[in-house]
């Protein structure tokens, strides 16, 4: 896939069924405790999710591979008049958040949905972006870099010394390959039609 990474057009484009399963289920079962705003009608007769929009994911990175993410979608909600007398109905909007998890290691092979509750925004505690890179605040950086070093390369927190890329991947679990890019440039560009990568070893 050329251009730019986006995990949350990954989610709509792999999971979009067993998302929309689980929220339809969800809104059936759970439908008088939803604020719907229903105007129209005068008893609710029968309540369905008509349709649903994926509005983004929000990902917290987990230990090893494993992450843990929240599929904010937005539900089309259809009420029918439960009172013979009218032929009304109201069709109504609510925000859900299906909480999901995963390991990256296995494709999302694992994926599975733990809960479902209405939208409410929440700090992630180690959020990644859209890309699965994570956020480190400018405050974190040495702090991080520190745990990094001392954990793959603590020889470097004793005496400064440059760092041998390739015994670092090997420390990594990484093995590093010499490998042509793509013909459409979709890896990287300029750099004379070559590059090092790092993966699982």
């Amino acid at each position: 896939m050329a251009g730019d990474r986006s995990f949350t057009d990954y989610v709509k484009s792999r999971f979009f069924n067993d998302l929309y399963s689980a929220a339809e289920k969800y809104v059936e079962q759970n439908w008088e405790s939803l604020d719907l705003d229903l105007r129209n009608i005068h008893r609710v007769g029968e309540i369905a999710m008509s349709d649903m929009t994926i509005k983004f994911v929000s990902v917290n990175d987990l230990p090893d591979l494993k992450i843990e993410f929240d599929v904010v979608v937005d539900a089309e909600i259809e009420a029918t008049e439960g009172d013979y007398h009218y032929d009304e109905y109201d069709i109504c909007n609510q925000w859900l958040s299906i909480r999901c998890i995963g390991d990256l290691a296995l494709n999302l092979d694992d994926f599975q949905i733990i809960s479902i509750t209405p939208y409410q925004k929440e700090k992630t505690p180690k959020p990644l972006s859209d890309a699965l890179v994570p956020y480190i605040n400018k405050e974190d950086l040495d702090k991080v870099a520190v745990d990094f070093l001392r954990k793959y390369y603590p020889e470097a927190l004793k005496t400064p010394m440059p760092l041998d890329p390739s015994k670092l991947a090997e420390r990594m679990g990484l093995e590093v390959k010499v490998q042509d890019i793509t013909e459409d440039l979709s890896i990287l560009e300029n750099t004379g039609g070559r590059f090092f990568c790092v993966v699982p070893s």
